[in-house]
This record gives C-alpha cells, sequence and structure tokens, in this order.
C-alpha cells in the first residue's frame, strides 16, 4: 500500500537556503570573473539593441571595436551600480539607525506576538509600515509635483522625504507602541533612503513614460504608472527589509533586481536612445551633413537628396561612429554613406 503523503516525514531540504548557499558559493569562487564580464556585457548589450532596433549593425576597425568595448564597459558598472545602490544602501542604514537602537529594539521584540501565525503578520506589518510605505508615499508625491508643479521638483526633492519620513514615523511609532519621540529617530534615519527611493522610483517612472505614453489605451495609461510606482517601491522595500537577514541576503537580492530592471530598462524603455546621444554616437538630428564633391557626380544628387553645395540639411543622425554614416530621412528612408567622404556634420546644441 502506497504511503500517503501526510504520514511520510518531513523533510529539513529549505530550497531558499540551499539557494542562497549555492550562490554564496558561485560567487565566492566566480566574483572576479563576473564582475569583469557582467558590466561590458550589460554595456554592449544596450548598443546590440540599439542596433537592432534601427535595423543595422556598424563596421568597425579593431580599435574602434575596442573603444566600443570600453565605453560599454564603462556604461554597464555605472548603470548596474546606479541601481543595486538605492535597492540595497536604505537597507542597513535603516536598520542601523533606527531598528538596531537598543530601545527601539527592546520595544519591538516586546511588542511581537508569541503566535507564529501573528507573528508573520506582525513582521510583515514591520516592513510595510517602515520601508514600503514610505518609499511608496514619496514616490506618489514626487511624480505628482513632476505633473502638476515641475518647476517644484527639484525642491520636492528634498522636502518630500521630510514630510513622509515624518508621517511614517508617527505612524510606526503608533502601531508598535514605541516610546515617546520614536518618530523623530525614524525621520533621522529613514530621510535618505526614503529619498534616495523616491527618486529612484520616479527616474523608473520617467524611463517608462515614452513607452506608456506610445500604448493607444486612454485613461487606462494611468493604472499602468500605478503598477509601475507600486512594483518599483516594494522591490525596494523588499530588498532593504531583507536586510534584517544578512547582508548575503539583502546584496544577493539587490543584485538580483538591479539585472532585473536593467534588462527591462534596455529591452523596453528609451536606455540605448539615450545612452547612443548622450555618447554622441548617433540618435541626434543634424542640421547639416557636408559631403565631399566626388561624391555628388551621377545618381547619388538625387537619391541622396543633396544640394548643390554636396550636402544634406534637417537629417537624422542614427550613428556616426565606424566606416559608415548612417542616417535617416524624414520619408523613414536609411542612408549608409562611407565615412571618408564626411567633410563635416553641423549639429545644434540646443
Amino acid at each position: 500500500m502506497q504511503e500517503k503523503w501526510i504520514d511520510r516525514p518531513a523533510t529539513d531540504t529549505d530550497w531558499f537556503d540551499l539557494t542562497l548557499e549555492l550562490s554564496n558559493g558561485f560567487f565566492r569562487r566566480h566574483f572576479s570573473l563576473v564582475a569583469k564580464v557582467a558590466p561590458p556585457l550589460f554595456g554592449f548589450g544596450i548598443f546590440v539593441f540599439y542596433f537592432y532596433r534601427n535595423q543595422f549593425y556598424p563596421s568597425f576597425d579593431l580599435f574602434q571595436f575596442s573603444s566600443l568595448l570600453l565605453a560599454a564597459a564603462a556604461i554597464g558598472f555605472a548603470i548596474i551600480t546606479a541601481l543595486v545602490v538605492p535597492l540595497f544602501l536604505p537597507g542597513p542604514w535603516i536598520f542601523s539607525q533606527f531598528l538596531e537602537h537598543k530601545t527601539i529594539k527592546d520595544e519591538l521584540r516586546y511588542s511581537r506576538p508569541y503566535i507564529d501565525d501573528q507573528r508573520v503578520w506582525w513582521v510583515l506589518k514591520l516592513g510595510c509600515l517602515v520601508y514600503w510605505l514610505p518609499f511608496l508615499a514619496c514616490a506618489a508625491g514626487l511624480l505628482a509635483v513632476a505633473i502638476l508643479a515641475p518647476k517644484l521638483f527639484v525642491l520636492s526633492i528634498f522636502l518630500i522625504p521630510v514630510l513622509v519620513s515624518l508621517v511614517a514615523g508617527l505612524i510606526v511609532q503608533a502601531a508598535f507602541g514605541l516610546p515617546p519621540l520614536s518618530f523623530l529617530r525614524y525621520l533621522w534615519g529613514a530621510y535618505v533612503p526614503v529619498m534616495t527611493v523616491g527618486g529612484f522610483v520616479t527616474f523608473m517612472l520617467v524611463q517608462t513614460a515614452p513607452i506608456i505614453e506610445g500604448f493607444d489605451i486612454g485613461a487606462w495609461k494611468w493604472l499602468v504608472y500605478i503598477a509601475v510606482m507600486l512594483a518599483a517601491s516594494f522591490i525596494a522595500a523588499m530588498c532593504s527589509f531583507l536586510f534584517i537577514a544578512g547582508w548575503s541576503v539583502a546584496l544577493h537580492f539587490s543584485v538580483f533586481f538591479a539585472l532585473m530592471i536593467a534588462g527591462y530598462s534596455g529591452l523596453l524603455t528609451t536606455l540605448p536612445d539615450k545612452t547612443v546621444r548622450a555618447l554622441g554616437l548617433g540618435n541626434y538630428q543634424a542640421d547639416t551633413v557636408l559631403l565631399e564633391q566626388s561624391y555628388c557626380g551621377g545618381a547619388a544628387l538625387k537619391q541622396l537628396l543633396l544640394d548643390e553645395s554636396c550636402a544634406q540639411t534637417k537629417v537624422h543622425v542614427v550613428w556616426s561612429f565606424g566606416e559608415n554614416l548612417i542616417l535617416r530621412t524624414n520619408d523613414d528612408r536609411t542612408m549608409h554613406i562611407p565615412s571618408r567622404f564626411i567633410r563635416a556634420i553641423v549639429k545644434s546644441d540646443k
């Protein structure tokens, strides 16, 4: 007779702990390799997505390709670091400045229920009130200011976290029966993390906006904005709250979600286009592209829409690095012109 599941002895295997143990072992053995490979791979992926979106792949010599790889490594390292910092650092900051304080810690230990089921809800309440609520409120406030009063946005970055941290501190103090004026200690410990995560979530919303606006869904787009805001603030709160379990757990989750967000930014947002434009490699509007006179003979003058001075005006430069200059006209025609025939590219800095 087959043994029933309920009669079998419980297994001691904890898949979560096992995954962390395997991950720790992997990073201890291969951290140097991952640190060397991941940033340039991600940075180069940004360029590959830009090439794919614009349906071209440029021609390089060895020196130009090496230069592009160095730029890709620097960009990848900067972006991944910029994503890990707001996900990871708020955790140890709030933990050391507030939760680990002797008076706060003793009161929290005293208010913790003895029944396991109630203790789970108590932990969830602690994480939501200390982390998720202020992160979400700050992001919502910054988004409202960005929409309603953009000129006050810079000032609001510093003022809204103060108000949010003050109100959240009062709520935490009342919810867990903390001593009077505990909200001031929370304000002191949470101000910088709340400001950091609020700015991070707002940045994610700005990156997502061009994609959301491209969908013809009417007022439903606001639900998408709210969903992105809820998800980003929740991820930041979870990575921060997991610091209670230790540096390793919080760092693992922070790196994982940073890579996921980076992939999302590279695949679905305008990050590749903005990166290429910021580096001056392409994706900008040129006032004039001046060519060699020897290139203007025959059908080139008509096919390339050149004027009598062998120049193109008001043309979009897709890519200007390598052996070919790639242009796109207003009628969506793409032109590949050898760089050796380009005399000058004139563009406005406005």
